[in-house]
């Protein structure tokens, strides 16, 4: 029974060959791209204070790094007209560079305009990653391998939390851990050589392309502005919540920096479960009512973060957050997805994605408005309506589970 349990959860053993492969390396880039866009976050503290910034003034240049995230619609515009890879392969190289760069800043505009180049490609790779996922995976394991590549991006948040530490050695450690992600760029050789072009873009090429304007104004221009929104709620919400958290337990909790890495990781290796529990079911009852359930249970979370004080209840409010964020990614990355054409898949999940970037510098500037007013807890815990939002615009979408993607296509 319990090996049942298992197969069903974990199904590893039903990838072919090729597709373990891709999935394997977009993992391994998960990974660095996560720990790399971990920094601006885990190191709010200390980069604050060494950039001579405020709590408000740091979450204004978070939330202008953020809006410069419209440049990932040039990758995916490139992505739909020439292919996945070698946008995939650029953007990639190019968040690694823009990470180790931030690490030399002297100003809050330089952190600001690197960091807006680390989301411009980090937000290019993770959706093109998504799209290189859902092209070439069986549809009923398409949420299951998204959820692999979310659990990539756990497992380098965690490394940057686990490094974060090294911050506190000095008044500018904190540049060491951008650093750090250097060391991404010895993946390349093994993406460069294995990541493989999509196959249903090259079954597509050959078709006339229709202009995004013309998609737009057809039935998915509704699915592109309401499956947008939900990004942008979410990361309203989320932005200001998670670039606070590590400020919140070490400043206003009182935990030390050590505690406070521990505490993260705790609640955040048992809330990673989310990924494979969120992937799976997505995949067996729908993306829809998993998406819906995940937001629930990452707002109590979320809110529960930001207003308990005792270690026992922050653990379990962190474990609750991180299960249900983590629980969304798959389910959402794949509905999607799932909801739009070849042509231009990449240019909507882009879209999409950027505006959820809006959402983020939506939140961070209200942030800049609120937090130094009326308290930190209290602007999270307002911005937490935004989720509400996003489960109401969720229910205006179609299920698309065991959508085949071949199948979907723009009327001609």
């Amino acid at each position: 029974m319990i090996r049942r349990l298992w197969s069903a959860l974990f199904p590893f053993a039903r990838f072919v060959r090729g597709d373990r492969r891709l999935v394997v390396l977009v993992w391994l880039a998960s990974v660095a791209t996560a720990f790399a866009g971990s920094h601006a976050s885990s190191t709010v503290p200390f980069s604050r204070a060494a950039l001579g910034l405020s709590e408000g003034d740091m979450s204004l240049v978070l939330s202008i790094a953020r809006l410069a995230g419209f440049g990932a619609l040039v990758f995916s515009w490139w992505a739909d007209r020439r292919g996945r890879r070698l946008p995939f392969l650029v953007a990639f190289s190019t968040m690694v560079i823009g990470t180790v760069a931030t690490g030399f800043v002297e100003a809050g505009w330089q952190f600001a305009a690197l960091q807006a180049v680390v989301r411009m490609s980090a937000a290019a790779v993770g959706t093109m990653a998504i799209v290189l996922l859902a092209e070439q995976i069986a549809p009923d394991l398409r949420a299951f391998s998204i959820s692999l590549y979310g659990a990539g991006g756990s497992f380098g948040a965690g490394l940057g939390l686990v490094a974060l530490p090294i911050a506190e050695l000095d008044p500018e450690a904190w540049r060491r851990l951008f650093w750090l992600s250097g060391l991404g760029l010895l993946a390349m050789p093994l993406l460069a050589r294995g990541i493989p072009e999509s196959r249903l873009f090259v079954e597509e090429e050959r078709k006339a392309r229709l202009p995004l304007a013309v998609i737009l104004r057809s039935g998915f221009g509704r699915r592109f502005w309401l499956a947008g929104s939900i990004n942008l709620f979410v990361n309203v919400f989320t932005a200001v919540a998670l670039a606070f958290s590590i400020e919140r337990l070490v400043d206003d909790v009182g935990l030390t920096t050590t505690t406070a890495v521990v505490v993260s990781l705790i609640g955040g290796t048992a809330g990673g479960l989310g990924f494979f529990v969120g992937g799976r079911l997505a995949d067996v009852a729908g993306r829809k009512v998993v998406s819906i359930g995940s937001l629930l249970a990452s707002l109590a979370g979320g809110l529960g973060l930001y207003w308990f004080d005792d270690l026992g209840p922050l653990v379990l409010a962190v474990a609750v957050s991180t299960f249900g964020t983590f629980a969304f990614v798959p389910a959402a990355a794949s509905h999607r997805t799932e909801l739009f054409p070849t042509e231009f898949r990449t240019t909507a999940n882009a879209g999409g994605a950027y505006m959820g970037m809006i959402g983020s510098a939506l939140g961070l500037f209200v942030g800049r408005l609120t937090i130094d007013r009326i308290g930190l807890s209290e602007t999270v815990t307002v911005l937490g309506a935004a989720v509400l939002t996003a489960i109401a615009v969720t229910l205006f979408l179609p299920e698309t589970r065991d959508q085949d993607l071949a199948h979907v296509t723009a009327d001609r």
